[in-house]
This record gives structure tokens, C-alpha cells and sequence, in this order.
């Protein structure tokens, strides 16, 4: 089955359509290509910046739980909102939304989030090779396996765990660096202080 079958798919809003302003209107949390870690497939939420808009934007652009986007470049991530700390935030049109209504979100996520799916998406692209875009069309086109709804469920959680422990291994990662620089410092401080001579 086509993933148009399964789910709705548009396209982030366009946000230089609407009038910014620097005071007044309504303020925005707004998600950017910078936000996203696209190895862990992660939204760095913190790092989201406040826009201000003269106009009211429609409910359609702002993450829900449950809503996958996709990056419209390459490497064409995606991330899976999946609770309610990501949800609404304003999608900007470099990427994709996708809304399951007839398939399990988490196991679309999973496919989208497949070798399977990039290779699709790889062969629809436009632009140069090494950075081109794709378009809401070649996602809605790619074909994922149909499955029940109890093994679609396996899947998702297979893969939501296969996610949690590459995150849990990144931050590890990141501690042990951290502790490693440090350990360097004090060994550095102490050669300079004639300690260990």
C-alpha cells in the first residue's frame, strides 16, 4: 500500500509568507533544520526559537502527538512526535507533516524511518544528488507493507525501542567524553604543577 492511502500528508507552512514582527502578535515556538538531530531522529527542543506573526496560524502547522515530519533534504529524517512536549510547535514547509488516520503512527514511523523508504525517496529526488529535495508526492507514493494492526503495533514498539537505547548510548557517549576531558584537564594541571615529575 501507498502511504497517501494511510495517512494525510502536507506540506509545513511556508513562514516567509507570513508578516514577522519583532513585538505584538501571536508568538510562535517554531521548529527549524537546526532542531533536528538527524542521527537520533530528535527534536532539540530547547533549542526552538520564539517567531512572532502578525496573522493566526492555522492549527494545521503545529505538531501533534502522534504526527511524523519528514525532512524535505537531505538525509530526509524522521521524527516521530510521541508526546506532549513536542507538540505544538510550528512546522515550517522544509518539512513534511504526516498524520496516520488509517495505520498505526508509530509503525509509519518506523517505515518511514526504514533503509527501505530513503531508498524510494533517493530515486525521486530533485536537485543535485548530494542535497536534493523531495517532495510531498514521492512520500505519499513510497509503498509500505500492509500488515495487522497487533503486528504494526510490534513493529512501532520494536522500533521505539530500538530508538530509546541508540539515545541512551548517545547520551552515555557524551557523559564519558565529558569525564574524559576533565580527567585530561586535572592530569594536564598537574604535569604543569610538577606533581607527577
Amino acid at each position: 500500500m501507498q502511504i497517501q492511502d494511510v495517512a494525510l500528508i502536507k506540506t509545513g507552512a511556508v513562514l516567509s509568507r507570513l508578516s514577522a514582527v519583532e513585538f505584538g502578535g501571536e508568538a510562535y515556538r517554531t521548529l527549524s533544520l537546526k532542531n533536528i538531530d538527524d542521527e537520533l531522529s530528535l527534536i532539540l527542543k530547547d533549542t526552538c526559537k520564539t517567531m512572532r506573526f502578525e496573522e493566526n496560524v492555522s492549527d494545521e502547522f503545529f505538531t501533534r502527538v502522534g504526527d511524523i515530519l519528514v525532512r524535505l533534504s537531505s538525509p530526509y529524517t524522521a521524527v516521530y512526535i510521541d508526546s506532549l512536549d513536542y507538540s505544538g510547535l510550528l512546522v515550517p514547509s522544509h518539512f513534511a507533516i504526516i498524520r496516520a488516520d488509517k495505520i498505526t503512527p508509530g509503525y509509519l514511523y518506523a517505515m518511514l524511518d526504514s533503509q527501505e523508504i530513503r531508498k524510494q525517496l533517493l530515486i525521486s529526488r530533485s536537485g543535485s544528488t548530494t542535497l536534493g529535495t523531495i517532495s510531498v508526492k514521492s512520500i505519499a507514493e513510497c509503498v509500505i507493507p500492509e500488515l495487522p494492526v497487533n503486528e504494526q503495533k510490534l513493529v512501532a514498539q520494536y522500533h521505539m525501542a530500538a530508538k530509546k537505547e541508540l539515545r541512551l548510548y548517545s547520551a552515555l557517549l557524551a557523559e564519558k567524553q565529558k569525564l574524559a576531558r576533565i580527567r585530561y584537564a586535572k592530569l594536564t594541571k598537574r604535569i604543569e604543577e610538577g606533581e607527577l615529575l
